[in-house]
């Protein structure tokens, strides 16, 4: 079943609650605390900034809200993806899933920032 753009509000919500999880999971060492540091506040800024865009002054408001969402994500999905690679959390196939789910995550993003951008040209 593929999943709708409706749903984003929820999964990023999800995405964030799944970033506190990994974190408070990770090891105590200094690359544990990076990265879960790293995590837990871009998965965190990414569901806040979602949710600010909805209620956006302008468009431009909007579509820079959801430049730093695609920015967030992605930050996040490298984070997850050098968590499994380094094998700082003890649940490594379920980090793979919130792997998958981020890559989803910023896929959808890319194509809001298109067309955000493509909508701010024919504005202008």
């Amino acid at each position: 079943m593929e999943k709708s753009y409706e749903d984003l509000e929820p999964r990023l919500e999800r995405f964030a609650i799944n970033g506190v999880k990994v974190t408070e999971k990770m090891p105590l060492t200094p690359a544990g605390r990076y990265y879960a540091d790293q995590l837990l506040r871009a998965s965190g800024s990414a569901a806040l900034n979602y949710a600010e865009s909805q209620g956006g002054a302008s468009h431009r408001d909007f579509s820079n809200k959801i430049k730093i969402v695609f920015r967030e994500l992605r930050e996040s999905h490298m984070a997850l993806r050098i968590i499994h690679g380094a094998g700082l959390h003890p649940d490594l196939p379920w980090i793979a899933t919130v792997v998958s789910e981020a890559r989803e995550l910023v896929a959808i993003m890319a194509a809001s920032v298109k067309t955000a951008e493509q909508r701010s040209t024919r504005r202008n």
